[in-house]
């Protein structure tokens, strides 16, 4: 009797396993199903990678080329092929710094680690986003090569299988050098030779443990973990590379523990791996620099394509070179500035002859020689600005300074703005909420106490600038603009008051191509709103220190504090807005003469003129020259 329960207890129990032969064909027909989508995926997959040419792996073409307007070519934008690894050249802490730091697997795997991308796709479907990429070197050197920048699964099963196709056509030395040689290490360095020479000023063989730790280190996030502007996310990332090569036993506890408390020490030299051409090419250099997050990271070899008109900027060129010329040595005064001395010419040509023969040049003056040394002689910059409807914030033409060689840009430089930045001082005067209006043109000392400290203070810092302000005790020196700040951010700011107050954004790049033929960034002016109130701007940008006349641009040319030179604008709106700076790079250089100072300010305001009338011209010859095309 017990035998026989327990034998039906049993058969119960085989039922319950028994599925039937329907369950049974079901469940195969599901997965002949399953199995007929995933060989169809891996066809297609398979086919649309047999399209790229896998050739193009073993190119290195990262030129970057700068180009005006009309697209001619201008300048390169990157060094890059000067500084091209071989093989025999790397460290062998470099190479398993990146092994260990991006793919500690690349030397077994065949180009896709399965078990990763498995992880990774349901790691993205719970969490209903893209988190994880599961990314090789090979196919990190994929996306780079055929530009798959998009966050998609499309785009990563078809990464994966061109990664597989270069695997199977190129050896692990090849694909991990074509790795190095092309991804983007931050400050304008593409590839880890010309990364090496830019930080730490070494040939990429001659690196050590650390410095190999921290570019392997940077490369996921070089805007972030840069050590040029960022050393503390640098030395966190050098750690971060070091424990992993420690894990994975590619170097011993000692080393590792020498190599974290060591510091990064950077190349004492301001030199670049990126030849300095031009002024332009500087400024885009720049511009691209800021716009890393956006180009993303297949950007080695990119088309700049910039809003610079070049014949403008060889007249803006000889313009600047003639005008601190026209200062340095009497009887240089050029004709072209008679139109702007005086009204009248018999007046312009005494007005000359005065500055030519009366005003005395300092017999100390240094001035540029015919071996082109820069040091403690006259510098000018000057800036070109579109203040056209829908194109207000392009970059015309730019000069900063006498020679580009130096490597200065003269514009992102300090400077005392003094009563050049009065206006934004008026315009706290209108801010609502008071029933009076302080303003006390050509007053600002008066204006800024009669509003406070706190209000002015919280206006410039507001702006987000940046500005070390003087502080409460010193409130004269706030109003009255003894501070110091940059002339591109002085320019702005007068830029913006003449505009209604809104943030303009001053752009060199036009759009930006992949080499590949992708547009990767177009310049729109900028779309935020008032960062300057707009009634407060309407009303000062009328008044002194601007010069109003009808019919005639406005105009403010203001001497700086401290031997600190000149600033003049030259605006006339939905036309062209020029912006000149004139004076020494050490204050301390200018001559001790009023004499000289107001020969400085009349060189300004002429050179302005005579360029901003020439940018005039330029831009209606453009626009009658694209009408009938």
């Amino acid at each position: 009797m017990y035998y026989s329960r327990g034998e039906n207890r049993r058969k119960r129990w085989y039922r319950l396993l028994s599925i039937g032969q329907k369950k049974l064909l079901a469940i195969a027909v599901l997965l002949f199903f399953c199995f007929m989508v995933l060989l169809s995926v891996i066809i297609t997959y398979h086919f649309r990678a047999q399209q790229y040419d896998i050739k193009r792996v073993g190119y290195n073409n990262n030129e970057s080329m700068l180009y005006d307007c009309d697209n001619k070519p201008l300048a390169s934008l990157s060094g890059d092929s000067l500084f091209v690894a071989q093989w025999q050249e790397l460290p062998s802490h470099l190479i398993n710094a990146f092994v260990a730091r991006e793919d500690e697997s690349f030397f077994q795997h065949g180009g896709v680690v399965y078990t990763s991308v498995i992880r990774s796709l349901i790691k993205n479907v719970l969490s209903l986003s893209y988190e994880q990429g599961a990314s090789t070197i090979t196919m990190q050197l994929t996306r780079n090569v055929y530009e798959l920048s998009d966050k998609t699964l499309d785009r990563k099963i078809l990464e994966a299988m061109i990664a597989q196709q270069i695997e199977e056509h190129y050896d692990k030395q090849t694909i991990l050098l074509q790795y190095l040689n092309r991804i983007y290490f931050g400050q304008g360095c593409y590839g880890v030779a010309a990364a090496a020479n830019r930080y730490f000023g070494k040939a990429v063989s001659e690196l050590n443990l650390v410095e190999c730790a921290t570019l392997a280190g940077l490369v996921r996030a070089p805007s972030l973990c840069n050590p040029v502007t960022d050393m503390k996310n640098a030395m966190g990332v050098k750690r971060e590379t070091l424990s992993r090569m420690l894990a994975l036993g590619y170097i011993s506890q000692e080393e590792h523990d020498n190599a974290v408390a060591e510091r990064i020490v950077l190349s004492d030299s301001k030199g670049s791996s990126v030849p300095v051409l031009s002024y332009p090419s500087m400024r885009a250099q720049q511009e691209l620099e800021e716009l890393r997050d956006d180009l993303g990271e297949h950007v080695g070899g990119i088309a700049a394509v910039s809003n610079l008109q070049l014949e403008l900027q060889k007249q803006v060129e000889l313009a600047a070179e003639t005008a601190l010329v026209a200062v340095e040595k009497p009887g240089n005064i050029p004709d072209s500035w008679l139109p702007f001395l005086n009204a009248n010419r018999e007046a312009a040509e005494r007005q000359r002859r005065y500055y030519d023969e009366k005003v005395k040049r300092p017999a100390e003056m240094k001035v540029r020689g015919t071996d082109n040394e820069m040091a403690h002689v006259l510098q000018c910059c000057v800036l070109v600005v579109d203040s056209r409807r829908n194109n207000k914030g392009r970059v015309l033409a730019m000069v900063s300074g006498r020679s580009a060689v130096d490597g200065r840009n003269r514009w992102e430089e300090m400077s005392m703005p003094g009563k050049a930045i009065s206006p934004f001082l008026y315009q706290c005067a209108c801010l609502p909420g008071g029933g009076e209006t302080h303003i006390v043109a050509r007053n600002a000392e008066v204006t800024g106490r009669k509003l406070g400290y706190d209000v002015v203070s919280s206006a410039y810092k507001k702006l987000g600038l940046g500005i070390k302000l003087p502080n409460k005790e010193n409130a004269d020196a706030l109003y009255r603009g003894e501070f110091f700040m940059k002339r591109i951010d002085l320019a702005r700011i007068l830029f913006d008051i003449q505009n209604e107050g809104r943030n303009y954004k001053f752009s060199l790049l036009s759009r930006v191509w992949s080499r590949g033929g992708s547009l990767l960034y177009t310049f729109q002016p900028e779309v935020s709103g008032e960062y300057i109130r707009r009634e407060g701007a309407g009303v000062v940008s009328k008044i002194a220190p601007f010069i109003v006349e009808q019919g005639k641009p406005i105009v403010l040319n203001e001497n700086l504090p401290s031997g600190g030179g000149c600033m003049c604008m030259v605006f006339n709106n939905n036309g062209v807005a020029v912006f000149v700076w004139i004076g020494f790079d050490d204050p301390a250089d200018m001559p001790d003469s009023s004499k000289m100072a107001e020969l400085i300010k009349r060189a300004s305001y002429c050179l302005a003129s005579e360029i901003h009338s020439a940018a005039r011209a330029a831009l209606k010859e453009r626009s009658d020259k694209l009408k009938k095309q």
